[in-house]
């Protein structure tokens, strides 16, 4: 809201509270008709204002009572003007965090306590009377002054931006996935000339080897063996072609609630043989956020691959410390995956650090390098980041972002 209408509003609020305040007054004092009648007309004459607002507007007194709200308040709170009169601000204003889903708090409080303008957060969320719907709503809160500069109670002015929040995050899913397309082009482009290629021109040369009526006996059985691994090879490759194109099939899977500590337990069962003889010791930490709304099947896939990461490898010599935790930093879900093991050289790494079929410690652990880069590509499909810090033979830690 511009200060302009802001101010607006807070005149009416002001002259609407100092009229009630006056009214109780003149009451007390009994005076004439023509004064009580005089009152009522600037009441109505406020409350026809008030009602012509687009935002919705919820006046309280000093003791963070209602005194009034209009229609568009109404409508979002799901109280009428009449029940919410008298009410304690917190049973008939309930905001909470979109993300944490925890209850914030309540700006006309703030204001109250404070004699200062509050800014609601940016994801505040309005749950309405029995919880019936949810708003996304911004805005802020204000003192109302009487002419000497006294406060008399609190205003607060916000509005319903649930659907412009939806655009916005449509553009930027459409964006993404533009960005995300554009990377897969090259990583496919990548696949087909080098890995796809390569054991289909090994494939091609073999057979015709094989074919060749100069070929000896000894020299073909070579061959075949070489033909086997070429065509094992392609068939890996299928598989993981198959697998990077399933990413964006599952996009079209539901969402639903998850729980961190969950996917911990249920990893750590799995693989507890492992575990046991490897004498790995767990830091959990999620007393910051230990929920998400997100794609299961995603998320699940990428605590397996950074736990099963750590595992792979850590150094023979030391018992290995694995460190997941999470954390809530500008209303956005940060986790955090370390560990003390081999770790690596950043700087040799570079780029390739997340690129398909790239290793780092190929005589001292098995893999083909397609675990980090699946869940790069799984998180940034969920609309994150990734990123890491690491140093030789001081573990490795990974930051994954999660957007709401």
């Amino acid at each position: 809201m511009n200060s302009k209408k802001s101010s607006s509003v807070r005149s009416t609020i002001e002259g609407h509270a100092t009229i009630i305040a006056d009214r109780n007054a003149m009451t007390r004092h009994d005076h004439t008709a023509q004064v009580d009648t005089a009152l009522q007309f600037d009441k109505e004459r406020e409350s026809v204002i008030l009602q012509s607002i687009g935002d919705a507007v919820i006046a309280t007194d000093l003791d963070g009572n209602v005194i009034l709200m209009n229609p568009v308040a109404e409508k979002l709170t799901g109280w009428k003007a009449d029940e919410a009169e008298n009410k304690p601000i917190p049973e008939v204003f309930h905001i909470i965090n979109q993300i944490t889903r925890e209850k914030t708090d309540n700006p006309v409080e703030a204001v109250l306590k404070t004699g200062k303008a509050f800014k609601l957060k940016p994801d505040t969320v309005l749950i309405s009377r029995n919880r019936k719907r949810e708003y996304a709503i911004n805005d802020s809160c204000t003192p109302i002054l009487n002419s000497k500069g006294n406060m008399m109670g609190a205003v607060l002015v916000f509005r319903d931006v649930s659907k412009q929040r939806q655009e916005e995050a449509l553009k930027e899913k459409i964006i993404a996935d533009l960005v995300q397309r554009n990377k897969d082009h090259e990583h496919f482009s990548n696949i087909i000339s080098h890995d796809l290629k390569s054991p289909v021109s090994n494939i091609i040369s073999l057979t015709a080897l094989i074919n060749d009526k100069d070929t000896d006996e000894a020299e073909k059985e070579i061959m075949m063996n070489a033909l086997s691994t070429s065509a094992e090879r392609l068939d890996e490759v299928i598989i993981d072609l198959n697998a990077i194109l399933s990413l964006g099939r599952k996009l079209g899977e539901h969402k639903e609630q998850i729980q961190f500590s969950k996917f911990v337990s249920d990893i750590k069962e799995s693989i507890g043989n492992i575990l046991e003889k490897e004498q790995a010791h767990f830091n959990i930490d999620f007393s910051a956020v230990d929920e998400m709304f997100t794609i299961k099947t995603y998320m699940y896939s990428v605590f397996s691959n950074l736990i099963s990461n750590s595992i792979k490898y850590r150094r023979p010599d030391v018992p290995l410390e694995i460190t997941v935790k999470s954390d809530l930093v500008d209303d956005k879900i940060v986790l955090t995956f370390k560990d003390n093991g081999l770790g690596f050289d950043l700087k040799k790494a570079g780029d390739d650090l997340f690129g398909l079929y790239k290793r780092f410690h190929t005589d001292k652990a098995e893999g083909k390098g397609m675990g980090l880069y699946m869940v790069k590509a799984q998180v940034e499909k969920l609309g994150g980041t990734i990123s890491v810090k690491s140093e030789v033979n001081q573990g490795t830690e990974f930051t994954i972002v999660l957007a709401p």
